[in-house]
């Protein structure tokens, strides 16, 4: 899917809707045991490479670094500490820095404290 439209996972839901519906993998896991509306984290869905690389230079992508998280909204984003990355970009001597930034902000390691509190998640 992804070789017939590299903007599968970035593009407008409603736009893409129908191309994920008649797929494959939908299909596969809309018979799976699972009582809730199926979604992938975009951080799990996708190397690290594309989202610094192609996500972070669209204009509608901000990030709070205070609170280390990125919201996407075509509409802007006005919520305190959040800037486009397209402008914070512009404060680094150079791309490839803030790039790298970017990638070191979105790669989780060992030890890195996530927002995940729920109970069930001590099993994992």
């Amino acid at each position: 899917m992804f070789e017939e439209d590299d903007t599968i996972i970035t593009g407008s839901y409603y736009d893409k809707l129908p191309k994920l519906l008649n797929s494959e993998i939908y299909r596969c896991l809309n018979v799976m045991p699972k009582p809730a509306v199926h979604h992938i984290h975009l951080t799990a869905a996708c190397p690290i490479e594309f989202l610094v690389e192609r996500l972070c230079y669209y204009d509608f992508v901000y990030y709070n670094q205070k609170e280390q998280l990125f919201k996407t909204n075509k509409n802007g984003c006005d919520l305190p500490g959040y800037v486009k990355v397209t402008e914070l970009r512009k404060y680094w001597n150079k791309a490839e820095s803030f790039d790298k930034f970017l990638y070191d902000a979105i790669l989780l390691r060992e030890g890195t404290e996530t927002q995940e509190h729920h109970e069930i998640w001590k099993y994992f």
